[in-house]
């Protein structure tokens, strides 16, 4: 059985704990969380320990690996106190809030020699995984364009989101999942540009449009907003076209992923169908491969280099928001 323990107890704890709980051979032992710890055991998993903090719980629990699900700007201190001890890690996306302290992550993760996984579950979700091997086995030819769309609605304030000091906003918290999906399907980028814009209520509304040039030569637009109207879904998108082929997928639409090819041939739409959805969540199959590279030891497929890169490039939309002008990704000083 493989113990795991949970650092946070907010929304993406649900989310590990009930994924977690559905999985052979693992198992949630103990949560840590300063405010809401006991309330989450009772309610979520309560076979759990509850704990302050994670030091506490790395002291008294023997776990084999940590989750960790805290805010942002939290991830340095706690990977790092993690990994001294040896404890292999599952770290929520983004990686961090600045370039520093995914380094300062980096170097905790190879002194230690643990197993040390970005979560950027969009890979893992099967409609984004599918075009990504169809693109790969030359279903569209050379790929030219790429377009992609996340955003929410919601209610009132929100928290450590609001603040842009801890959470980065929208360009790192959210435009992230497609800038590190973008980056895997279609290689390093030679540039982005970013337009931005915000406005307060209760809370922080924003939208952003990028416009990301890769080495390749083909071009991606990112599409990534939350807005304080509590009305609006969840919406994801993406197109991919190339010089042979065109691949699409909208969660609003019934039949939601369509390939158009040199041959007429489409697949299935629906994501997550009736047989097995547990096996078409993202989430879960994130924690599978996880717990599979814990077993076998290899290399996860999100490692903590890629984790630094995809936040490099919304740190760099971030910068080009700023500037008015393109920026590519090495040019992002630490911030």
């Amino acid at each position: 059985m493989t113990r795991i323990a949970l650092v946070g107890a907010g929304g993406m704890a649900g989310v590990y704990a009930d994924r977690i709980d559905a999985i052979d051979g693992a198992d949630v032992v103990a949560v840590a969380s300063p405010s809401s710890a006991e309330s989450f055991v009772d309610e979520r998993v309560p076979s759990a320990t509850a704990y302050a903090d994670h030091e506490q719980l790395c002291a008294n629990e023997a776990v084999d690996a940590v989750a960790v699900l805290t805010p942002t700007h939290t991830h340095r201190e706690i990977v790092a106190d993690v990994a001294e001890r040896g404890i292999d890690v599952i770290c929520e996306k983004p990686l961090a809030r600045t370039l520093e302290d995914a380094r300062a992550i980096r170097e905790a993760v190879e002194a230690s020699g643990i197993t040390f996984m970005t979560a950027h579950a969009v890979r893992f979700f099967p409609q984004y995984a599918e075009a990504k091997a169809r693109v790969d086995d030359g279903a569209v030819g050379e790929p030219g364009v790429a377009r992609t769309k996340r955003a929410f609605g919601y209610e009132g304030a929100r928290g450590w989101f609001d603040d842009v000091e801890k959470s980065g906003g929208v360009l790192l918290d959210l435009a992230i999942h497609d800038f590190d999906y973008l980056r895997w399907l279609l290689g390093d980028v030679e540039h982005v540009f970013t337009r931005h814009t915000d406005w307060s209520r209760e809370g922080t509304s924003e939208v952003s449009h990028s416009l990301v040039r890769f080495e390749s030569g083909a071009v991606g637009h990112v599409e990534a907003w939350w807005i304080e109207v509590p009305t609006i879904p969840f919406t994801e998108a993406f197109e991919i076209a190339g010089d042979e082929g065109h691949i699409e997928y909208d969660i609003d639409e019934v039949a939601s992923v369509e390939h158009y090819g040199m041959e007429a041939t489409s697949a299935p739409r629906d994501p997550v169908g009736d047989d097995l959805p547990l096996r078409k969540d993202g989430y879960y199959r994130q924690l599978e491969h996880f717990l599979d590279c814990l077993e076998t030891g290899a290399e996860p497929l999100v490692s903590v280099e890629e984790g630094i890169e995809s936040m490099r490039l919304s740190l760099a939309a971030i910068e080009s928001a700023e500037r008015g002008e393109p920026v590519a990704p090495a040019e992002v000083s630490d911030r």
